[in-house]
């Protein structure tokens, strides 16, 4: 089947399996988000959680099953790059490019991608870079900037798109302690918007705060998922209240 035109969901996976030779990372796992959710995925690492939100803007092929965004399948590569226009991606190393000022790393995609003007697209960037309060930085290079500047820099960028949907893959992990209080306001800033966001993540505190459902994803599988009250003070599964125990303490 080749779209669902129909669905009110904007993400939806439909029993998807994702192996790496002998190695199983998904397991037939489902999961519908629709739009203005904000979908936090927490688990062990090596349980799975990146592959699978790589697989929702087809930097991953599912082995099998089908992944849709806005109805249309991620199966071919004309669907690809019409869905990769509507879908940000924040990545836990920030990935700007490092040869190109701080708004020009901003301003490329709009302009080679959405054909916005120049003049258009340097006006956008510079609000966006205004929002996550690093207007003063426009002309710096990334190499410039401490790793939680870059990291909102790349938020910045990711909104200029003006995608439907944000994925996050572990946005914070690789900063100083200092710095991921900044990238997570901006990021509940952009969820308080009514962006729809799937966020993979170790700050339990965000995830309770932010999230409209907790997904816990262990040996490839969602094994417990609801709201974030249900996740963390109603746990049903003991794997999951083992897990929290330690990610708590």
């Amino acid at each position: 089947m080749e779209d669902k035109n129909s669905t009110p969901y904007l993400i939806d996976v439909d029993h998807i399996s994702k192996s790496f030779e002998d190695l199983h990372v998904l397991k037939d796992v489902t999961l519908k988000i629709k739009p203005k959710e904000v979908v936090v995925i927490i688990g062990p690492s090596g349980s799975g959680k990146s592959t699978l939100l790589r697989c929702m803007n087809g930097l991953e092929t599912p082995t099998s099953g089908t992944v849709y965004f806005d109805g249309i399948a991620l199966n071919s590569e004309d669907n690809l790059n019409k869905v990769r226009t509507e879908v940000g991606m924040v990545f836990q190393r920030f990935n700007l490019f490092p040869h190109m000022t701080v708004i020009k790393n901003i301003m490329l995609a709009p302009m080679k991608v959405r054909k916005v003007s120049k003049e258009e697209a340097y006006a956008r960037g510079m609000k966006l870079l205004e929002k996550v309060g690093l207007k003063d930085k426009a002309n710096a290079m990334p190499s410039q900037l401490s790793g939680g500047q870059q990291q909102r820099v790349a938020i910045a960028r990711a909104l200029a798109m003006k995608p439907k949907a944000l994925l996050f893959d572990e946005p914070t992990s690789a900063l100083d302690p200092e710095m991921v209080h900044d990238v997570l306001d901006i990021m509940k800033e952009v969820a308080m918007e009514g962006m729809t966001m799937v966020v993979v993540t170790h700050e339990m505190g965000f995830a309770k705060e932010v999230g409209t459902r907790v997904l816990f994803v262990d040996h490839g599988t969602i094994l417990e998922e609801g709201t974030p009250e249900e996740v963390f003070d109603h746990t049903r599964e003991e794997r999951t209240k083992n897990f929290l125990s330690k990610v708590l303490k």
